[in-house]
This record gives structure tokens, sequence and C-alpha cells, in this order.
């Protein structure tokens, strides 16, 4: 007797689990979300720059669809920095589109010297280098 209450007992618990598992309302509901590194086609501006004075340096990047939005830019600590744009693809229905966006990335050195700045162009490590020398004040 106490067998078949054991058994009885996870039986429901299997089912209470599957239950819940389940979404009732939500079976047809699909979410499309990826985010990635975009690759950036140009780089545009100045090459030199004063200790502690910001410059603004254009990257222009392309979505791969119509779903695409920009998110920020990554970049990795130290020198040569690697800088890539953060893009956002959220939704199922994309169409495919050769949109190119142009966000700006703000680079201020702490010091005097060169500093050489990495923008991934392909999938194959290949660079748009940059470099920025700094002078003191």
């Amino acid at each position: 007797m106490k067998n078949i209450k054991l058994k009885f007992l996870a039986l429901i618990i299997i089912i209470a689990g599957i239950t819940a598992a389940c979404s009732l309302d939500g079976d047809n509901d699909t979410t499309c979300y990826s985010s990635g590194f975009a690759y950036t086609t140009a780089v545009s501006g100045p090459d030199s720059t004063i200790v502690n004075r910001p410059i603004t340096i254009n990257l222009d990047f392309k979505l791969d669809n119509s779903c695409g939005s920009f998110n920020r830019i990554a970049e990795t600590n130290g020198y040569p920095k690697d800088i890539v744009p953060v893009v956002e693809y959220t939704g199922c229905n994309c169409t495919a589109t050769s949109t190119t966006l142009t966000k700006p990335y703000i680079f201020t050195a702490p010091a005097a010297g060169s500093y050489v700045l990495r923008f991934q162009k392909d999938g194959t490590l290949a660079y748009i280098t940059k470099t920025i020398v700094v002078t003191a004040q």
C-alpha cells in the first residue's frame, strides 16, 4: 500500500512539473532576438590630439537585416585597443538590407604618446588601424 502511494505521489509531481513547464497561452509566440558585433567598414576622425582632450572618431558599419539596431560600442582594455560596434536584432520577419550606420566613438588619452586603435573589418581578424598621436598641452 505504501509503495502505491509513493508511485501515485511521484506521478502527481511529474504531471505538475510538466504542466508548469508548458505555457498554455504562449504556444504560438515566437521571440526572435540576437546580438553580436558588426564589422566596421570605415573610420574617420582626427589623427592627433592633446592630453585629456576628447576626439570623436566616426565608425561606419552595416546591419545584416531590417531588424538590426545599434546597441553600443565595445572596447578592450590596453593597447592596441580593439573597438567594435555591438548590434541587436529583434524580430522574426526581417528583410535583407544594406543599411550603413555611423556612430561616434569618443577617445581621450590620459598621457602623451601614440595610441593604436583597431576596428575589426571582417570575420578574419583583419583590422582598420588608426594611430592617434597625443601630445602634452
